[in-house]
C-alpha cells in the first residue's frame, strides 16, 4: 500500500468521497487519532520510517507532525490505540525478529516513547483489552502464545500477567462485547481461528473456524446485529452472525475481496456501511441493510 486514503461522507450525494491522500512507502497501516479537537494519523511504515500527521485546518489536510524513531521499530505489523486514565496511548506491533513492540504516549507537544515491551518475539497484533475493570495488552506473535500483559497502577507500566495457551502462530487478536460479555477473536492462517469468552477466571473457547489463508477475523456490530468477517486470501471471505438461540456464530453471506487486510464498520445519515480494505484490488464499501421478511 502506497497511501492512506481519507474519504468523507457527501451529505448530498450520499457516498463516499475522496478528502485527502498521505502518501508513504509500503504502508501496513493507518490509525486516526483524536485529542483535544486536533486530528492525528499514525502511519507506520516497512521503509522509511513511521510517521504521525497532523489535521491543518488552514491547508484543509494532513501535514507531517512528527517521525517515529525507526531504531525502534523494524518492521511495524500493528498500531492500536487506547486511554488509561484519561491519557491517550498507541502501541506499535514490531514483527521484525529483534522486532520490539513499543507503547507511545502524548505530552502536550507529541508523543514520545513510553515503554518497550518483550523483544525476539515478532509480534503480529496488540489488542486492548478491559477485563473486569483493569487495563490489559495482549500481544499474538510468530513464536509464542498470545500473551497478556496487565496495567500496574503503582509503576504505570505494563507487566506481565498471563498467556492464551493452545493458541500458537496467531497472527491478529480483536475484542468485542455481546451483551456485556467480553469475547475474543484469534486469527490464523493455517488451522482454525478461534472465539473465546472470557468466564472470569480465563478465555475459553467458544468455536472454531476453518481459516485457511486467512489474514483477519474482524468483529463488528450493527445496533443489536453481531458479525464476524474472515478475510480469506485463498477464497471468498466469509461473515458470520451471531446466533443467540446456539450461542455461536453461523455462516451468513460470502463477499469477494482480493488479499483483505482489514474490515471496517462506519455509521453515518441513519445508514450502515461496512469497508473491506485490500493488499491487492481496491477497496471495497458495503452497505448493510436489513430487509423484513415477515410481509
Amino acid at each position: 500500500m502506497e497511501n492512506c486514503m481519507v474519504l468523507e461522507w457527501d451529505h448530498i450525494e450520499m457516498n463516499f468521497r475522496s478528502y485527502d491522500n498521505i502518501t508513504g512507502q509500503s504502508i501496513v497501516g493507518c490509525k486516526a487519532i483524536l485529542i483535544d479537537d486536533q486530528v492525528f494519523v499514525v502511519v507506520a511504515q516497512l521503509f522509511g520510517g513511521s510517521h504521525i500527521y497532523k489535521y491543518d485546518e488552514s491547508w484543509t489536510k494532513f501535514v507531517k507532525f512528527q517521525d517515529i524513531e525507526v531504531s525502534r521499530i523494524s518492521k511495524p505489523n500493528d498500531i492500536e490505540l487506547f486511554e488509561i486514565d484519561d491519557e491517550t496511548f498507541f502501541i506499535i506491533a514490531d514483527s521484525s525478529k529483534a522486532g520490539l513492540s513499543t507503547v507511545y504516549k502524548w505530552s502536550s507537544k507529541g508523543f514520545y516513547s513510553y515503554q518497550s515491551l518483550h523483544e525476539w518475539f515478532r509480534d503480529t497484533d496488540a489488542e486492548f483489552v478491559d477485563i473486569d475493570g483493569k487495563s490489559h495488552l495482549i500481544l499474538s506473535s510468530r513464536s509464542q502464545v498470545p500473551i497478556i500483559l496487565q496495567w500496574n497502577k503503582s509503576s504505570k507500566k505494563f507487566v506481565p500477567h498471563g498467556d492464551i495457551p493452545n493458541m500458537e502462530d496467531v497472527l491478529a487478536v480483536k475484542s468485542f462485547r455481546m451483551q456485556n460479555t467480553l469475547y475474543l477473536s484469534l486469527t490464523r492462517f493455517i488451522g482454525d481461528s478461534r472465539v473465546m469468552r472470557w468466564n472470569s477466571k480465563q478465555f475459553v473457547e467458544v468455536q472454531a473456524l476453518p481459516s485457511r489463508g486467512a489474514m483477519t477475523l474482524q468483529p463488528f456490530s450493527f445496533k443489536e446485529n453481531h458479525y464476524l468477517a474472515l478475510g480469506s486470501d485463498y477464497t471468498f471471505s466469509q461473515i458470520y452472525q451471531w446466533d443467540k438461540e446456539k450461542q455461536q456464530f453461523k455462516k451468513f453471506k460470502e463477499i469477494y475481496v482480493q488479499a483483505p487486510r482489514s474490515f471496517t464498520a462506519v455509521s453515518t445519515d441513519r445508514r450502515d456501511f461496512f469497508f473491506a480494505s485490500s493488499f491487492k484490488g481496491k477497496t471495497k464499501i458495503f452497505e448493510h441493510i436489513i430487509v423484513d421478511l415477515s410481509l
